[in-house]
């Protein structure tokens, strides 16, 4: 007799990387595809923003900042799969220099999207370890807001 077991209920449960993925449209912008890439190893989206000095002589010695232009980018490392469709897809980006659409999926089933290019891909072949690929995509424009994958 199978055995059901209650989840926690807490809303303070830490989540783990491994449940965090990154797709890559092979479809359209109209009708995307979303194509995991294969062998994740880690996805780190960075984001951050310009920042501005609007100190002035009047503000008692201290130094203002506000935050300028914003910009997202996300780091990628994964083992070589050979025929995997999201790693074939990531060569040609780069080989085309053509831009690509990107998803991030979150443990509770949210996702970001964005373009970028993929400005870094390099493929190491250690001879006693796993080959790997790392890369760096450049966000062009907005990284949507978490939403709820459809």
């Amino acid at each position: 007799m199978p055995v059901t077991l209650p989840a926690n209920p807490s809303q303070s449960n830490a989540t783990v990387g491994k449940d965090y993925l990154l797709y890559v449209n092979t479809g359209t912008a109209d009708v995307p595809v979303w194509t995991l890439i294969g062998g994740q190893r880690s996805a780190d989206l960075s984001r951050s923003a310009d920042e501005i000095d609007v100190s002035h002589k009047t503000s008692g010695g201290w130094k203002g900042s506000k935050a300028g232009l914003r910009s997202w980018s996300i780091d990628l490392g994964a083992m070589v799969v050979l025929d995997d469709t999201g790693l074939s897809a990531l060569e040609t980006a780069f080989q085309n220099g053509s831009e690509i659409n990107v998803k991030l999926k979150y443990p509770n089933n949210t996702v970001q999207t964005g373009w970028g290019s993929l400005t870094e891909f390099s493929l190491s072949t250690p001879h006693d370890g796993a080959a790997e690929i790392s890369g760096t995509i450049s966000g062009n424009g907005p990284l949507s807001a978490r939403a709820e994958d459809s």
